[in-house]
C-alpha cells in the first residue's frame, strides 16, 4: 500500500498578526485573503522596468501634480489582505490626504501595477488583480516581460491588452 501524498500546508492569519511581524532580510511576504504568500526576491530586469515606469510616471506628475507613483507600498484592501504592487499610483485627494508615514495604507491604490515573473503563481496573479479591483482600484496593469505583453483590467474584465510585436 502506498503512503498517503504530503498535503502542502497553508499559512493563514489576520492581518494585525501580519502587521506585527518582524521584518525578515532578504524575504518579502504578502498576505493574500489570510494566506500568508512568499514573494520572491525581484530580478534585474524586473527593477528596471519597476524604475522605468517610476521614472516616467514621476515625470508626468511633475507637469501635472495629480498624483505620484511609488514602487513597492503595502497597502490593505480589507482585514486578511496586505498587498505591495511593484509600482502603485495615488490620484487627487487620495495623495494630498494620505498620510506619508503610515502603511498599510487602507483600500488600494488608483493604479496597481504588477510585473509578472516567470515564477508567479498565477492563481495568486489572478487574486490580487481582483482584491485591488474590489478594494477601489480604477485599473489594475500586468506586464509580461516575456513575451512583452501588457494587460490592463478595469471592471470586471481585461479592457485593454498590448503585445510587443
Amino acid at each position: 500500500m502506498k503512503p498517503a501524498p504530503e498535503m502542502a500546508t497553508t499559512t493563514t492569519m489576520a492581518g494585525a498578526q501580519f502587521d506585527s511581524l518582524p521584518y525578515e532580510e532578504g524575504r518579502k511576504w504578502e498576505l493574500l485573503e489570510g494566506e500568508l504568500i512568499e514573494v520572491p526576491s525581484p530580478t534585474p530586469e524586473h527593477q528596471l522596468i519597476v524604475s522605468t515606469f517610476c521614472a516616467s510616471l514621476r515625470q508626468y506628475f511633475q507637469a501635472s501634480p495629480v498624483g505620484a507613483a511609488l514602487p513597492d507600498v503595502e497597502f490593505a484592501p480589507d482585514e486578511s489582505t496586505r498587498v505591495r504592487p511593484d509600482v502603485c499610483v495615488l490620484l487627487h485627494e487620495r495623495w494630498t490626504n494620505l498620510d506619508r508615514r503610515r502603511i498599510p495604507i487602507p483600500g488600494a491604490p488608483d493604479i496597481a501595477i504588477e510585473i509578472i515573473s516567470p515564477s508567479e503563481r498565477t492563481a495568486d496573479s489572478t487574486r490580487k488583480i481582483w482584491t485591488y479591483l474590489r478594494a477601489g482600484a480604477q485599473e489594475v496593469w500586468q506586464i509580461y516581460p516575456q513575451p512583452g505583453a501588457l494587460v490592463i483590467y478595469a471592471g470586471q474584465r481585461p479592457h485593454a491588452r498590448a503585445e510587443r510585436g
